[in-house]
């Protein structure tokens, strides 16, 4: 998971309550841009690329969610 050392950065720099917030924020603008026909993020290979951290995101929001 290429978002993983990321996020544990985020952890270690902010906290738990702060990284939770940053990835629902990220989550939400990554399915934007993917979603627009006017952001990069719309086409090939940066789809791809995108659709891949937002599941790799929500998963760990799954995780970090689960006592």
């Amino acid at each position: 998971m290429e978002e993983r050392s990321r996020i544990e950065f985020l952890i270690a720099r902010d906290g738990l309550p702060a990284t939770v917030e940053w990835v629902h924020t990220t989550v939400k603008i990554y399915r934007s841009a993917v979603l627009s026909n006017r952001h990069f993020a719309h086409s090939e290979p940066y789809r791809s690329r995108f659709i891949v951290a937002y599941l790799e995101f929500e998963q760990w929001l799954r995780s970090a969610s689960t006592p």
